[in-house]
């Protein structure tokens, strides 16, 4: 997939302005931002430019972040020592059928970590996909965790 928005300026992932620079690309880009912000694109462009002084609004971030463009929540989870998973709590889902999820993504990861580390030292390789299961077990816990919560208001 073709990106929306590419920058001819490098900028180092950890800064804010990178983190502009995914969210307005996880929009369709700038003149995609500019539109949807009501705001012509030079000005968009120079948002993302780590050269100006130019910085997007908490609320313009607000406007653009969404479940398909999470940019921005990623990198405020990441700043407040925490990260952002996005959960899918299926309407159909029940409290027996997530709980049964869980259980057996929990018993995946904890299993893929057990051989992973057998021989006392874990690889890059081995982290980056033990990662993704426990990244799928929070998921599917914090779905279980909205499940539960939407049952108490209900009560």
């Amino acid at each position: 997939m073709k990106k929306a928005f590419a920058p001819v300026v490098p900028c180092p992932p950890e800064e804010p302005k990178a983190a502009v620079r995914r969210l307005f690309d996880q929009n369709g880009g700038i003149d995609r931002v500019a539109i949807k912000l009501g705001l012509q694109p030079p000005y968009v462009y120079s948002i993302a430019h780590p050269g100006t002084k130019d910085e997007l609004t908490f609320a313009r971030a607000a406007a653009l972040t969404s479940s398909e463009a999470p940019a921005a929540a990623e990198y405020l989870a990441l700043l407040a020592g925490g990260v952002f998973l996005p959960i899918d709590c299926a309407a159909d889902s029940d409290v027996r059928s997530l709980t049964a999820d869980v259980a057996r993504e929990h018993g995946e990861a904890i299993s893929g970590l057990i051989v992973a580390i057998a021989d006392n030292r874990i690889t890059s390789a081995e982290a980056r996909s033990a990662l993704v299961e426990v990244d799928d077990c929070l998921r599917t816990l914090c779905g279980l965790r909205a499940l539960l919560l939407k049952a108490i208001e209900k009560t």
